[in-house]
């Protein structure tokens, strides 16, 4: 059989002959990103690689420099001996952890409790007269001590009307407060005593390694019989590294005795370890969409033994509990008319008219996030995330971190397209203009305009952010019509999700990813998501109204309405 090496890890596999090379590296434990899931389009799973191995593609050269012995480790099949190196890509990912919110009182359902004391003379035993309903030997087996010690004081936490844990003093309370997204994962530490934020933590959710979107990790799921449990233990781990991470050597796990999670429809079931199948066939059916509390360690987080996991209901398959977050966390439903926005992968939308809601998720794919892009990029350093081009045609961009450009996130991809459609570099059409100034035309060769020496945006990158643009300007079309307006008539569009603060608004209106006529006020919000979470944990109120929106929005399918195809057509051009 043949031997796959990989240098830099000093590890070497058995491999059957035709294995492709991604499925190698997943057997060898490595990570790698396949947003594409191993359709060859993204070029994210690129290594370097020498031995026998199939032939490339012409689709595979494309993308690879052939000089470099670069393959896609998604195309290439091992038929003999092989020796890899993985491209290390270290990446501190800049996200946005906070968010707009309103002003809540500060009372959760975890409490610290100063308990009544043990009566010697009482034959009842204590657990009758706590007035906390509790069923745990641990908890049992601390009443047995507290009985034998005799203490000054007793305290418990409690969650509503349940013991949680029993103590001779009165312990931290901490609750952590989760944003499960399908590129990045945000997180907070809070004291539930006060409200107040201790920690703030932000890392890449690991599941990108099978998917850059819900239905390339669905595919995983239906195509591997293990994909399901695999997937959840690779989120469940790196949330238990998170919540390491924020606690510290200064605070312990197990006061950790409430956890919130706001994720869409997808993320939920397979963090509980529940294959979403379904979500992907007709009539594409959840298995949930609102679950009772259950036990944290029951899905193998770690934190108190008793501690409470919420998951933040979701409206219907494919318009999650992010967007119930996000319309409870910025109040939305108390506008008049508004649009909610929450630019992602999955493009939700929510149009409110006089109290009522309808909402859709769109196709909009990662590009908007940096994936499927030639020199796409999430928010890291290196990454440039503002651009501008003056009337000289004179370049200026921003890159986080300070650093060389190595590649273009987000919101630096909406500014690029904003500058060349303002500059008619690029036409509306989307194609590259002719007879371009001198000034700038050299930037221009092979259908690729150069941003520097390595970076660029080329016009299969175009034609990604024009089909992205495209389907969330049309969902919002529909969505204004079902309801009964039209985009003249919305005085505010708020915009939530990754891009945070970053993106120019008269970029967004000018590459179209707001329909033609709009002209109200664009509010970024941030990471509502994770501040709807935040809300639950310190504000018992706040889960009741997380439920009440998740059952009274209603949806639209935007494959059902007959004129979508050509709405969305209609909004292809910049």
């Amino acid at each position: 059989m043949p031997i796959v090496k990989f240098i830099n890890e000093n590890i070497s596999i058995e491999v059957k002959k035709g294995t492709v090379l991604l499925d190698a590296i997943r057997k060898a434990g490595l990570s790698i990103e396949a947003p594409c899931n191993g359709m060859g389009i993204c070029g994210k799973c690129k290594v370097v690689a020498k031995g026998k191995l199939s032939d490339p593609s012409e689709m595979e050269k494309k993308i690879i420099d052939e000089n470099k012995s670069e393959r896609l480790s998604c195309m290439a099949l091992v038929f003999g001996d092989t020796q890899v190196g993985i491209l290390k890509n270290e990446e501190r990912l800049k996200t946005v952890n906070k968010g707009f919110s309103i002003d809540v009182p500060v009372d959760s359902p975890v409490k610290n409790i100063k308990l009544p004391g043990i009566c010697k003379d009482n034959p009842l035993p204590y657990a009758d007269y706590l007035g906390y309903h509790f069923n745990s030997p641990e908890l049992y087996k601390k009443i047995s001590l507290i009985e034998e010690n005799n203490p000054e004081e007793i305290w418990g936490i409690v969650y509503d009307n349940k013991l949680l844990d029993i103590t001779t003093y009165k312990k931290n309370i901490l609750g952590v407060a989760i944003d499960v997204g399908t590129t990045g994962v945000s997180c907070y530490l809070i004291d539930l005593s006060n409200g107040e934020i201790i920690k703030k933590l932000s890392f890449l959710n690991p599941q990108i390694q099978y998917g850059g979107d819900v239905l390339t990790r669905i595919t995983y799921c239906m195509e591997n019989k293990s994909g399901t449990d695999k997937l959840h233990e690779l989120i469940v781990n790196e949330i238990n590294n998170s919540i390491k991470s924020l606690t510290g050597n200064i605070y312990n796990i197990d006061d950790i005795y409430y956890i919130t999670v706001s994720a869409n429809t997808t993320m939920n079931h397979l963090l509980l370890g529940i294959n979403p199948e379904s979500l992907a066939k007709f009539p594409y059916r959840a298995v949930f969409l609102r679950t009772d509390d259950i036990k944290a360690k029951d899905i193998s987080i770690e934190a108190n033994d008793e501690a409470v996991l919420t998951v933040i209901p979701s409206i219907s398959s494919y318009v999650g509990g992010d967007i119930v977050s996000g319309i409870m966390a910025s109040d939305f439903q108390n506008n008049k008319e508004a649009v909610f926005i929450d630019i992602g992968t999955n493009g939700e939308i929510a149009v409110l008219k006089d109290g009522d809601i309808i909402s859709t998720s769109t196709a909009a794919g990662p590009a908007l996030e940096g994936m499927n892009i030639e020199c796409g990029c999430r928010a890291k350093e290196g990454a440039i995330e503002t651009f501008d081009i003056d009337e000289e045609f004179n370049i200026r961009y921003t890159v986080i971190g300070n650093e060389k450009p190595i590649g273009i996130c987000g919101s630096g991809l909406i500014d690029i397209v904003g500058a060349l459609v303002k500059r008619n570099i690029l036409q509306k059409s989307g194609r590259w203009s002719k007879n371009l100034d001198s000034k700038i035309a050299w930037r221009l060769a092979d259908k690729k305009f150069y941003i520097t020496d390595d970076v660029y945006i080329s016009q299969k990158d175009i034609r990604q952010i024009q089909l992205a643009k495209g389907a969330i300007a049309s969902g919002m079309i529909l969505l204004l019509d079902e309801i009964g307006l039209n985009i003249q008539k919305i005085s505010t569009i708020y915009i939530a999700g990754a891009f945070g603060y970053h993106i120019n608004p008269d970029n967004i209106k000018t590459i179209g990813l707001i329909p033609k006529g709009f002209r109200g006020e664009i509010r970024f919000l941030g990471n509502t998501s994770l501040e709807g979470a935040r809300l639950v944990l310190i504000n018992k109120q706040c889960l009741k109204k997380a439920y009440y929106i998740s059952k009274n929005v209603k949806t639209l399918e935007l494959s059902l309405k007959e004129n979508f195809q050509d709405v969305f057509v209609s909004q292809l051009n910049f």
